[in-house]
């Protein structure tokens, strides 16, 4: 059976009426779960049916309070307020009676401001061409891994027992896309695994337990297709089963995209 693309799921919230049921392809799973930038990005799908374009997405919060299996779910999702700047809506994702997910996104205008401060740059590391690129592994990786093309440049591989402290490297869709609006790119920031699991010398689980975005706009579109974003992650604690990281995401034309911090729980 062939693999679901994104842009059919995407599709079908943004299609949805009412309570219309959802569930996650076998091929969008991690494990017991699906994968979390899926979950997410459907959530924020479901939010721009509440506002208008014209208000940029400005920051996503996420608290994954269980896992999403393979049966069906719904998504509520409602209004909170709606100001002269900046509108304010809340996702929830129930399955089974229960509440799996929960997002609250903040979407606004431009305002004039006179403070202007220069996102951080890019950091250096391999060009995607000279990149670690990593395979495919059934059993091995991540069922969901094989939607994106990955290439390793910075920190050591998962389970390779050193490291720990960061990873960085090149990542994009494999397939096709016209636009990489924002829940793509919500769905590529998630795709790396947290850099701790470089510190253990044999496979262990870790799944997120909250997630904050930050979307950069520097009048420009998102669109492009086949080229690498590039991603660096770096820890700040790892302690008692829980992780905390930074991560940082930026265009093929070296422009700060979206940044992100996750608070990570780690079987090990």
């Amino acid at each position: 059976m062939p693999d679901t693309a994104f842009s059919t799921l995407m599709d079908k919230v943004q299609n949805a009426r009412g309570e219309t049921q959802f569930h996650v392809p076998d091929d969008w799973m991690q494990g017991r779960t699906a994968y979390g930038g899926l979950v997410a990005a459907m959530a924020l799908k479901s939010m721009r049916g509440h506002v208008s374009q014209e208000r940029k997405l400005r920051s996503l919060l996420f608290s994954f309070v269980g896992p999403v299996n393979s049966e069906p779910f719904f998504i509520q999702t409602q209004l909170l307020r709606s100001g002269k700047s900046v509108t304010t809506i809340e996702s929830k994702l129930i399955q089974n009676d229960k509440i799996c997910c929960t997002a609250v996104g903040s979407f606004g205008v431009d305002r004039d401001s006179k403070i202007k401060i220069a996102p951080i740059k890019r950091v250096e590391m391999q060009n995607p061409s000279k990149a670690l690129e990593l395979p495919y592994i059934e059993g091995l990786t991540p069922t969901f891994t094989r939607h994106f093309d990955y290439r390793w440049a910075i920190g050591e591989l998962p389970f390779s027992g050193k490291g720990g402290q960061e990873l960085g490297g090149w990542i994009n869709f494999r397939e096709k896309t016209n636009c990489l609006t924002e829940e793509w790119l919500v769905a590529l920031v998630d795709g790396w695994p947290t850099p701790v699991l470089s510190k253990l010398k044999e496979p262990a689980a870790a799944s997120t337990l909250t997630w904050a975005l930050g979307f950069v706009h520097l009048d420009r579109m998102t669109c492009s297709e086949k080229e690498w974003w590039a991603y660096h992650c770096v820890i700040d604690s790892a302690e008692r089963g829980y992780a905390h990281e930074r991560s940082t995401i930026w265009d093929p034309e070296g422009k700060l995209a979206v940044y992100s911090q996750q608070t990570t729980t780690v079987f090990a």
